[in-house]
């Protein structure tokens, strides 16, 4: 237990002020800018896109691979040191598996600790967790039915993102790099079927209408072969709520119509017509009639049947 009097002198003590700035600011400032220029050099000249980084759609920065961040150790002196597991969980029932991993990086000529890098890594990860699968010719996901056959695979992966974490942050290259492309799920294409049914729901259309429709519904330009599996779900969603709204509509104004028709009938044939026709009839033959009748009607007006004289000759 703590004295009362040892509390009162701690909080007496002075507070000591660490002053952060360096020595020769302008000799730090030189310092950072051959440093980014050096980074700027090795990106333009040295790495080599698709080895040793990489461009993920969606991400506004390219990201370095594990061998472009080995040659940064080679360029800045640097070496990863013994790799930690800081946690691990192993679940056999329900088969999850998380390992989290820290990897120190060593300046190699004094040996000097530049940054300690952290990665993880579990079994719950899409491309860990589904194994890929056909159905009726048609690609589709599947739970992975071994989970703890991945243990030795998600160490790996841990240690691999936990180094280049730590590089990223020795060599300051985060301004011009985001951690490595394994972080990253590249979303999964349409399949064949998708796209033939969006193509049927949009039957009439050319295909460069169809395309600036989805477009539209997208917020972005699309090609075929530039739709992703939930993309084409969403889109196929739309589609088919607004062919049922059309549907309905049709329906609606069908019935409409019908009831309307229902209010006057033909007084020659019985037969429903609407409102419109029935005004016209009235005002122009003084009775309800269909537009058959009508016509009937005008060609007896204009060619009547000749009239007969009774036979006024008397009987005998």
């Amino acid at each position: 237990m703590v004295d009362k009097s040892e509390m009162e002198m701690q909080e007496a003590a002075p507070t000591k002020v660490i002053d952060i700035l360096p020595a020769s600011i302008e000799a730090e400032i030189m310092k950072a800018k051959r440093q980014r220029m050096a980074l700027e050099k090795l990106f333009s000249e040295l790495l080599v896109q698709g080895t040793d980084f990489d461009r993920v759609p969606g991400t506004d920065k390219p990201t370095l691979l594990k061998s472009g961040g080995e040659l940064l150790c080679q360029v800045f002196h640097l070496a990863p040191g013994k790799a930690d597991i800081i946690q691990a969980t192993e679940d056999f029932e329900t088969g999850t598996f998380s390992y989290m991993v820290g990897v120190p990086i060593i300046h190699r000529d004094s040996g000097a600790l530049m940054a300690y890098g952290i990665g993880a890594a579990n079994s719950k990860e899409p491309k860990y967790r589904y194994r890929n699968a056909e159905n009726d010719g048609e690609k589709i996901k599947v739970e992975n039915p071994d989970p703890a056959g991945q243990q030795n695979t998600l160490v790996k992966m841990a240690a691999k993102r936990a180094f280049i974490d730590g590089v990223l942050k020795a060599t300051g290259a985060s301004r011009m790099f985001t951690q490595d492309m394994e972080d990253f799920v590249v979303p999964e294409k349409a399949s064949s079927n998708q796209i033939g049914f969006i193509k049927h729901l949009l039957e009439g259309m050319t295909n460069e209408e169809m395309l600036k429709k989805l477009g539209e519904m997208l917020g972005r330009d699309v090609r075929w072969d530039s739709f992703t599996r939930e993309e084409a779900s969403k889109v196929i969603d739309e589609l088919k709520q607004d062919k049922n709204q059309t549907a309905n509509q049709n329906t609606g104004t069908q019935n409409k119509k019908s009831k309307q028709a229902s209010k006057y009938k033909c007084e020659d044939c019985g037969a429903d017509i609407t409102e419109t026709v029935a005004k016209y009839s009235k005002e122009n033959y003084g009775r309800h009639l269909c537009m058959k009748c009508q016509k009937k009607q005008k060609e007896e007006d204009i060619n009547p049947e000749p009239f007969e004289f009774p036979d006024e000759t008397p009987p005998f």
